[in-house]
């Protein structure tokens, strides 16, 4: 049995990296391909993850469904504190206005992989975000070095899955 990932070390998101490219290819409910790598720092968090693309099979590029799905550190509650999390965004620009729509009507719904949906407009770079962040008890399971690699590539499919079964 091969050592999961432990994103409290740095080295991890190269394993992280490896680990979300093999999910992307098998998540079985979806045609996604990947568009583009992103590794983004700034003021507020930092993100490392991909994004990626689905459409039908008539549609357009600019009406298909584009997200990023990764890790990030957000400012999560309240009290300005920051948290880790694994998550999958829709940006406003960037999804068809049929998935955009979609998401919009989940926004405060909860699953069984991911934690309350959440809208996010910011004013400083003028982009609306869908956020779907992973429970907090699967997140944990990315924290622990002698986690089973197969039991969190089973808990990030299962994550996407859900999320683009409701889209």
């Amino acid at each position: 049995m091969k050592k999961g990932i432990n994103l409290a070390q740095t080295k991890s998101l190269a394993d992280l990296d490896v680990l979300l490219k093999s999910v992307i290819k098998a998540v079985y409910s979806k045609e996604l391909s990947l568009t583009d790598d992103t590794c983004e720092s700034n003021f507020w968090r930092f993100k490392f993850g991909k994004y990626v693309e689905f459409r039908d099979e008539n549609e357009r590029y600019y009406e298909s469904a584009r997200f990023w799905v990764g890790f990030g550190i957000f400012k999560l509650s309240e009290n300005n504190k920051q948290d880790s999390c694994i998550s999958i965004e829709f940006k406003a620009g960037r999804c068809g206005a049929k998935y955009w729509d979609k998401m919009d009507q989940l926004v405060g719904t909860t699953g069984k992989y991911y934690s309350e949906i959440c809208f996010k407009f910011e004013q400083v770079h003028m982009d609306a975000w869908i956020r779907v962040f992973l429970k907090e008890e699967f997140l944990k399971q990315f924290y622990d070095e002698n986690s089973d690699l197969n039991a969190q590539r089973e808990i990030l499919s299962g994550f996407i899955n859900e999320v683009l079964e409701k889209i």
